[in-house]
């Protein structure tokens, strides 16, 4: 839009304003040809210290460029990010807010992103376009902060510490003690995707991990171009048994993650079971949420699995609840030793060998369940513990793996019934019922 024109959508937009405080009857004053709406402040102190004057910094204030017009000063804090080429960032002086100004190349100033997109008549910002994208986030990689430009926090490790039994909490590690691997493919190359793979970045990076993130070749060059640690892994499930096996090496317990999971959380409150749903969707809204780091989720992951009792069958795999509603996590117990864990977010301990099966393109942590169950006669599910993730629409990953009409889904649920004779059946209150399944180990037969 042009100056000119923006100027009397401006001025329509000011008499419609003006129309409407009078039509409400606000208490309204005028001052210097402008019409403002009285508010008496309650905040003396507030009201004070927006009035006082500014410090200047070390060397005084910055001298704005000749083209600018009075009554702005040069900004000297981080600038935006998505301001145009050619424009200036400023302060008005003469408001007591301290509004910021967008000086354009002609002198016009502009005091909202939308009224620059405006007049440059295209989208400012690292979503408009990949190229943007790419570089917002390199440099938030680089500063370990997230798609907002901030640093990732949690509540206090020791409020979910508190949750293990005094013998668990023996049993707590350290971050570095992990190999954490983040399983990804086809994630940098779209908008989405980069703002998926930042969020987990920042979250492992604050919590003390040195993720390592393996890709698909293909991919590999883009995620290295942000400054991730990569490795090339392959596949999906190729990938995965990568990360398995350099942990081994390392002798250390593997963390595998998703690479798009936004939030870990614990809901502290009845260990028991509930029983039914009405019954969990109470005790679910008694429960205290805390917001956990993914490391410290680890960390009581591990804890759990190495303080099951001598005499009990020790499991090597530790996961979280599968889905994210409450109510259904709390139907179980607080923790579960035969039920399905979830491929996002898991812990392998040492001392097993358990793998992926490679003819799995799709369902592969079902199978890997099962392995664990058969190999070790337990595995260790925390259900109060609940990671909120991008399932089948996210682009990339696992998703690309996916087949429309659903045939693949199909033919993997086809592998898991002839390997696991009983365990799977087909659950019927999810897609069209044929691919989707239900898994109950009791069940197994011979």
């Amino acid at each position: 839009m042009a100056p000119k024109a923006l100027a009397t959508k401006k001025k329509a937009v000011a008499k419609v304003k003006n129309s409407t405080l009078k039509e409400k009857k606000y208490k309204v004053t005028k001052q210097r040809g402008k019409t403002a709406i009285v508010r008496a402040y309650s905040d003396p102190e507030a009201y004070a210290q927006r009035r006082q004057q500014e410090k200047p910094p070390p060397g005084g204030w910055p001298k704005p460029p000749a083209h600018w017009p009075a009554g702005v000063r040069v900004h000297v804090g981080r600038p935006v990010f998505w301001i145009p080429e050619g424009w200036g960032h400023g302060i008005k002086t003469t408001c007591v807010t301290r509004l910021d100004a967008f000086v354009s190349p002609e002198g016009k100033m502009y005091y909202h992103r939308c009224s620059v997109e405006e007049v440059i008549g295209r989208k400012l910002g690292p979503d408009d376009n990949l190229a943007s994208a790419k570089n917002w986030a390199r440099q938030q990689v680089l500063e370990g902060k997230d798609w907002r430009g901030k640093l990732a926090k949690f509540d206090p490790d020791a409020r979910l510490f508190a949750c293990l039994s005094q013998g668990e909490k023996e049993k707590l590690v350290e971050p570095g003690t992990f190999h954490v691997a983040v399983i990804s493919a086809r994630r940098a190359s779209e908008i989405v995707g980069l703002r998926a793979v930042v969020g987990v970045q920042a979250q492992l990076v604050a919590s003390g991990a040195t993720p390592v993130w393996y890709v698909d070749a293909a991919s590999a060059a883009e995620y290295r171009q942000l400054g991730l640690k990569v490795e090339i892994g392959g596949k999906l499930v190729p990938a995965r048994n990568r990360a398995l096996g350099d942990a081994q090496k390392l002798g250390k317990p593997c963390l595998q993650v998703s690479d798009d999971i936004t939030r870990w959380s614990y809901y502290k409150g009845d260990d028991g079971p509930a029983g039914n749903l009405p019954a969990g969707n109470e005790a679910a809204k008694k429960s205290t949420r805390i917001r956990i780091s993914p490391m410290a989720a680890a960390c009581f992951l591990l804890a759990k699995m190495r303080g099951v009792p001598a005499g009990q069958s020790q499991p090597k795999l530790g996961g979280v609840f599968p889905l994210g509603n409450t109510g259904m996590a709390f139907v179980k117990g607080a923790n579960t030793s035969e039920h399905f864990i979830l491929g996002d977010f898991f812990v392998q301990d040492v001392g097993t060998k358990c793998k992926f099966d490679t003819d799995l393109t799709l369902k592969e942590d079902y199978d890997f369940t099962c392995t664990h169950l058969a190999k070790h006669g337990a595995v260790l599910r925390c259900n109060r513990m609940i990671v909120a993730a991008v399932h089948e629409t996210n682009p990339g990953g696992a998703c690309s793996e996916r087949d429309g009409a659903g045939d693949k889904e199909r033919a993997n649920i086809a592998i898991l019934q002839r390997k696991w004779p009983g365990v799977f059946s087909l659950n019927g209150n999810r897609g069209d019922g044929s691919t989707q399944v239900t898994m109950a180990w009791r069940r197994r037969r011979a």
